[in-house]
Order: structure tokens, then C-alpha cells, then sequence
């Protein structure tokens, strides 16, 4: 598939001051691909083509899409889509098109009626609108081109093999502030299929902020104050002693500061806000709660401190009202067609979702009702989403509420950080007995499509219940002990306080001596409200996410957990849980985005296309991270390699010489430099931050006379640190010698015994 772009601007009226701007991007297709499958003695067809997806929406035909994100002019809002195609081919008809089938819940109670089914639904559209999301300034519109129509009349089936995709835009009320930051526009060339519209956003260099920080946590006093083996403020001095700048800011400080008031410089009912959208017209306190202003310190960090990663220091309880220290914000989707055996067949939930303190544009509120992120289809307003999806920054939590819970979420971090040994290369894949309503009865059949993400210098372990066989907690713990992994990617049933087919006490037994990271499509185990579904309660014992990451010594040192149902599919390997597990190893190990924060705000915009399809709002909301932020997965070969050194072998005394240095991260992350210029040489420290694999130039003078040798060693920003390369040099007393020995090089001999006695 080629794609070409021109961006042309036409007078759009008779006002001078008006001028709109078209975006023309072409867009060409491979011929379909058509598989025919017998599925329960009826013939389906599947349509695939090359380096497209494919849909999955309730009902509707299963058909290939190109998902499209174009980048719209700075100040300016979307006026009119238009798609020209080239002439239609008919592949056929008589097909049978599979529609989309349901989502089903990982838990343990399944409805067996489900069966698959032919969609009797034409398609016919040329693309389907997703929505502009806006993005540190950066206006995206996001939506889907149909190459494939569908008659179900006669199972019709045709293709074009190339679109004009036409973009009519306006002068915007708005205009979105733009960050001081070029790494902003090195994001956005990544995202957008047009990035010749770069131009028209202003480029500025970065400014010097009198204060900067990169990582900062919000608690409050009573935790910022723990005296605790481990505390929050170890954590911070950690991440300073490794070129990070960091903070704690309390929440009583955000409380007590007028700036982040609803009507506040960072408010919702701010109009100057640089994230203001839309006007409150209802009860303008749902945005000046605790919730809104935690949000509106975070737009003003990352706006004003060059902020990236923020970790939530606390807990969420419900039921416990003095352990509610960081509350959640719920979002709210809904599922048609859920199938819990309860009628209507439809869940429905505001979801305990911290993407709201990630995705910082507008209120997320439009209608300003009691329920925030709604659908378009929900808030009464054709085209207008009220969340937003692109994030500003990074978001991660430490569910704590006590001092104890402080210092082991930190110990653990900390220990990991600073780990470089051997179990770093392990990684289990878990498979549970799902039931007969998924696609896959048993959840290893799901986990083995995720096998091609993981890198050949990894030890992949498996443990998958099947016909003949069926693990139990023993099982689990055996390997946990032995194999050591540090990640753990599972594919099973759960609840609040049930999790790898253990209860909530079983967990408070665990020795692993090593910490994990576990990704999860179970239900409701990072449900941090306490939330049980069954008697719509509150527990006041904490969720499965809780335990492992802040309440135990062992366990956990991150995880990714559903907040509420996780989704699967009736009738395809394709599924919403599914998709944002498999989008978050593809950020790890194909995109190298190693930042835990980061890589889960990847596998949610990885997937925003597809945002309005069954079931994916819903895990979208709920896929929240237990753990530090700006906390990188390591791979099995963490350090660097060992350096390379090279300069003179020898000089004069008092002059400068050059040496070149250079190594590659294992994991391609910026390296620093200890290099030490003759033994017991004082005021050595770490130089850096520099590009991995770039060759750095170095200098000294020298001052001492005789053989030197020069020490050089390599870390990355997590602190694992290389083999130690060294270089023997030669001063000279002064130049004379030096000019002497130029001489000598004439006659070898006189030259070898002149410098051996020198």
C-alpha cells in the first residue's frame, strides 16, 4: 500500500480573512485476499487484505479496514470529509460475509446459547467517522477507510484499489497551545499518515523553566512523610541520581491552590485554559471535585514543568472513605450484547479509568450529565466524543494507604531498577480453561498469537490447562519459584479477590524472591474501587492489583489488571482484551518503547480505530497501571555493551588530546560515561545522557609524566551498568622526547629499545 499527500489551500468565501484548507492524501490497495472456510456445514468467506485489519463490530460483516489518522492544520477544525474511489471490482457474489460476534466476559459465568453467525448487514460506506482527538496541541482526526463493500442481498463483494481521501477544514474558536518541546513533533511524525501539515504548527525552541520536572508524585502529607525502610522520597532521589528530574507534590498543596479551581487559570470553566473545549452548562461543581483538581495541576505540570510521568501515590477505596487519598475518575461505556445471563443482554459501568489524568483535553463531560467519557451515541451530540484519547503524559499508580504499603511498592521498584541478572530473560505465558463460549476454549490458544512478539533472547515458559491436562495453584507457584519470570502474561478468569485460581489470602503467602510484571485479561482483579458486581458493592479488602504491588513484600512490582470485565470473543481469535494486550508487548519489543507508562497508553492509542466497536471503550477505560510510570522493562542483555575507546597512545605534558567513546544499549536507551583518566584520578563521576551507539569526543590535558591507563565505563538510565574498557597511554617528561622518538621511528630498532626504557 502507498500512501502520497499535497496540502492545497482554496479561498472557501468571499471574507478574505477566511481561508480553509484542503488535505488530499491517496491511499492504494492490494487485491483482496478470499479464504473460503466450512464453519457448522455453512461456507464462509474471509476477506483479507495485505497489511490491513479487519473489523469486528457487533453484527456487521467482518471486512478489511485502513484506520487513518491525519494531522489537521494548527487553528483550524475539521468542515467536510470527502472519498473518491477509484472504479469498482466485483469480486463475486453468493458470499457469506461472518458478522462480528459478542464479547464475553473472563469470568467464570458464560452464556451457551451463542452461535456464529452470517452478517446480514450490507456495507457500503466509504470510510466511518472515530472523531478529532487532540494531542500536546496537535488536532488528529482520526478515521477508517473501506476498501471492501458488502451486498448481504446477494453477498456481493467489491473492492477499490485506490481512495482520495479529501479533508475540507475551518478556522477553529479554539486554537491549542503548543509545547516548547521538539520531542512533541518527533511523536507526531510517528502517528500521523500526513506530517507535511507539521509545517503549519510553529516550531519553538525549548526554553529553560527556572523549575523542570520530568517525574513527579502525588500524594498526600501523611504518606509524603512515611519513615518506612522505603519511602516515596527514595524514589525520587533514585530517579534524580539518574538524570531524571522529580518531585512530590501533595494534595493538600493542589487543594489549597486557586490555579486549579474550576474557574482557576487550569480550570474546565476557564475559557483561556489551553485545554478548554466546550462550555459548562450544567452543575459546574462535577468539575471541581478532588478528581478535576488533581487534573488541573497535571495540565499545568506538563505544561509549565515539562512534565511526562506522573505516579497517583495513593488509593481509591470507596468503602474506606480515609484510604480514598487519590480518587478515581469513572468513565463510562457500554456493552451491547455482554452476555452475563442477565437480561437485557447489555453492561453498562463508569469505569475507574486514570486515563482521565493522562488525556488532559476538555472536560470529558460535554453534556455535563453525572457520567463523564460517553460515546457519541450517548451524549445526544452527533460527532462529539466527550473523552479524549491521545495522552499528554504517563500515568501509573501506587494504591497505598499506609506507610508499610509505601515502602513496599518502592522496595520493589527500586529492586527491579536496579536488577541485571539472569531472570531477566523469562517470560511466562499462563492459559486458563476459559469455557466453550470463547473462540478458544482454553486461554493459551490466545496467548500462542501473541508468540511472534516475543524476542528470540527470551526464554518463553508456558503453562496452559487443555483436554489433558489442568494446572492448579501448585503448579503455578512451582514455576513461579523456579523459572523466575519477570513477566507474566495471563489469559484467564478472575474477580475482585480471585486471581491464577487463588483467593486473596493465598497471595499474602508468596516468597518470590524476584519481582514480576503481570498482564492480565481476567475480570475485575485491578478493580481498585473494591467494586463487586454481584450485590453492586464496595469490599473494604482490596483488589488482586493492590495486594500483589503494594500490600506484600513479594508479588508484584507492576501490573496491568481490568478494572472491570475483561473481553473476549465468541467467534474470533480477535478480541478487545485481546487487542490492547497484544498492542502493549508489540510498544515493549517491536516500537521499543520500554516505559511501563508509556507502553500501556500505546496499546490504547494503538487502537483508538476501532474505539466505537464492541467492547473496546470499555477496555480501553479499564486497562489501568499498578506501578511506576517511567519504569522500564529490561531486556535479558539490560547493560551496555562494553565500550570503545580510542585516541593517542601517547603525547606531551600539558597538552590536550582527544579520545573517542561509543557503546550500544541492549535496549537502545541514551547510555552515560564514567571514565576514569589515570588510576586514583579525582572528581570522576557519570557524564551523560548521550544516544546509544553515537560516537562521543571526550578530552583531557595532561599533567602527569609516564604509562597511564584510562578507564571507561558505560550505564543506562536504569543503572545497569557495562564492562569496564581500558587504554594504556604514554606521557612523555616533555616534548623533547617526543620530538626524539619522531626521529627514531626511522630506525626501528633504536625506536623499539627507546620506548621500552622511557
Amino acid at each position: 500500500m502507498f500512501i502520497s499527500s499535497t496540502l492545497t489551500n482554496v479561498l472557501a468565501t468571499q471574507n478574505s480573512n477566511s481561508i480553509d484548507d484542503k488535505i488530499v492524501v491517496d491511499f492504494y490497495f492490494s487485491e483482496p485476499n478470499l479464504e473460503k472456510l466450512n464453519v457448522d456445514r455453512t461456507v464462509i468467506t474471509t476477506v483479507t487484505i495485505e497489511d490491513l485489519s479487519n473489523t469486528h463490530d457487533l453484527s456487521n460483516p467482518i471486512l478489511p479496514v485502513k484506520p487513518v489518522r491525519i494531522l489537521l492544520p494548527h487553528g483550524t477544525d475539521l468542515k467536510n470529509i470527502e472519498v473518491i474511489h477509484s472504479e469498482e471490482i466485483v469480486l463475486g457474489s453468493g458470499f457469506n460475509i461472518r458478522a462480528g460476534g459478542y464479547v464475553v466476559p473472563v469470568s467464570k459465568i458464560v452464556n451457551e446459547d451463542n452461535k456464529l453467525e452470517i452478517s446480514t448487514i450490507s456495507f457500503n460506506s466509504l470510510y466511518s467517522y472515530v472523531g478529532v482527538y487532540t494531542f500536546r496541541g496537535f488536532s488528529i482526526l482520526n478515521l477508517n477507510l473501506h476498501p471492501v463493500q458488502y451486498d448481504a442481498l446477494d453477498g456481493k463483494l467489491s473492492y477499490y484499489k485506490s481512495m482520495k481521501l479529501i479533508i475540507e477544514t475551518k478556522n477553529s474558536d479554539i486554537i491549542k497551545t503548543i509545547r516548547n518541546d521538539q520531542d512533541d513533533f518527533k511523536i507526531i511524525e510517528k502517528i500521523v499518515d500526513n506530517t507535511d501539515i507539521l509545517q503549519t504548527y510553529e516550531r519553538v525552541e525549548n526554553q529553560i523553566n527556572n523549575e523542570n520536572y520530568e517525574y513527579i508524585i502525588i500524594t498526600n502529607n501523611y504518606l509524603k512523610k512515611s519513615d518506612e525502610e522505603y519511602t516515596f522520597q527514595d524514589l525520587i532521589d533514585f530517579k534524580i541520581a539518574n538524570g531524571i528530574t522529580a518531585k512530590i507534590v501533595t494534595i493538600e498543596e493542589i487543594l489549597n491552590n486557586p490555579d486549579f479551581e474550576v474557574n482557576g487559570v487550569w480550570g474546565d470553566a476557564n475559557p483561556d485554559n489551553p485545554f478548554y473545549e466546550s462550555e459548562i452548562t450544567g452543575n459546574i461543581m462535577l468539575f471541581d471535585d478532588k478528581p478535576a483538581r488533581i487534573r488541573n495541576f497535571i495540565r499545568y505540570a506538563y505544561t509549565e514543568l515539562g512534565t511526562e510521568y506522573i505516579l497517583l501515590g495513593g488509593d481509591a477505596d470507596i468503602a474506606t472513605s480515609s484510604d480514598n487519598i487519590i480518587p478515581l475518575r469513572g468513565l463510562f461505556a457500554n456493552e451491547s450484547g455482554l452476555p452475563l445471563n442477565l437480561p437485557p443482554q447489555e453492561e453498562q459501568d463508569d469505569i475507574p479509568s486514570d486515563v482521565y489524568y493522562a488525556c488532559l483535553d476538555g472536560n470529558f463531560n460535554y453534556d455535563c450529565d453525572t457520567h463523564f467519557g460517553e460515546s457519541p451515541d450517548r451524549n445526544g451530540v452527533e460527532e462529539i466524543d466527550e473523552a479524549d484519547f491521545y495522552a499528554e503524559v504517563y500515568v501509573g499508580r501506587c494504591c497505598a494507604d499506609s506507610d508499610e504499603e509505601v515502602s513496599n511498592f518502592v522496595m520493589k521498584t527500586l529492586n527491579y531498577a536496579q536488577s541485571g541478572d539472569p531472570y531477566l530473560s523469562e517470560i511466562m505465558f499462563i492459559g486458563e480453561d476459559l469455557g466453550s463460549d470463547f473462540y478458544f476454549k482454553y486461554g493459551g490458544g490466545y496467548k500462542d498469537l501473541m508468540e511472534y512478539l516475543i524476542p528470540s533472547n527470551y526464554n518463553l515458559h508456558k503453562l496452559y490447562d487443555s483436554d489433558d491436562y489442568t494446572w492448579y495453584p501448585d503448579d503455578f507457584l512451582n514455576e513461579l519459584y523456579t523459572v523466575q519470570p519477570q513477566i507474566i502474561n495471563h489469559d484467564g478468569h478472575g474477580y475482585t479477590n480471585y486471581f491464577l485460581k487463588m483467593g486473596s489470602p493465598n497471595f499474602f503467602d508468596l516468597e518470590n524472591q524476584k519481582p514480576f510484571f503481570v498482564y492480565s485479561h481476567s475480570c475485575l482483579t485491578g478493580s481498585f474501587d473494591n467494586y463487586v458486581p454481584w450485590g453492586d458493592d464496595y469490599l473494604e479488602d482490596d483488589c488482586i492489583a493492590e495486594i500483589i504491588t503494594c500490600e506484600i513484600p513479594y508479588g508484584a512490582f507492576a501490573c496491568v489488571l481490568n478494572a472491570r470485565y475483561g473481553l473476549g470473543s465468541e467467534n474470533s481469535p480477535e478480541a478487545p482484551s485481546g487487542s490492547y494486550d497484544e498492542s502493549f508487548f508489540k510498544a515493549l519489543f517491536t516500537e521499543n518503547i520500554k516505559e511501563l507508562g508509556r507502553a500501556n497508553h500505546f496499546s490504547k492509542e494503538d487502537n483508538i480505530w476501532r474505539i466505537n466497536e464492541n467492547g473496546y471503550r470499555w477496555a480501553y477505560y479499564q486497562t489501568n497501571l499498578f506501578g511506576d510510570p517511567q519504569l522500564k522493562i529490561k531486556g535479558p542483555n539490560n547493560a551496555p555493551n562494553k565500550p570503545i575507546i580510542d585516541g593517542p597512545r601517547s603525547g606531551n605534558i600539558g597538552e590536550t588530546y582527544d579520545f573517542q567513546v561509543s557503546t550500544v544499549d541492549s535496549d537502545g536507551d541514551d547510555v552515560y560515561y564514567w571514565i576514569q583518566w589515570f588510576e586514583g584520578c579525582p572528581g570522576v563521576s557519570w557524564d551523560g545522557p548521550y544516544p546509544s551507539g553515537e560516537e562521543i569526543t571526550f578530552n583531557y590535558t595532561w599533567e602527569n609524566k609516564g604509562k597511564h591507563t584510562i578507564s571507561v565505563q558505560a550505564k543506562d538510565g536504569d543503572g545497569a551498568v557495562s564492562e569496564v574498557t581500558t587504554l594504556e597511554i604514554n606521557m612523555p617528561k616533555q616534548k623533547f622526547f617526543t620530538y626524539f622518538n619522531d626521529i627514531l621511528k626511522q630506525f626501528p630498532i633504536f625506536y623499539l629499545i627507546f620506548n621500552k626504557f622511557l
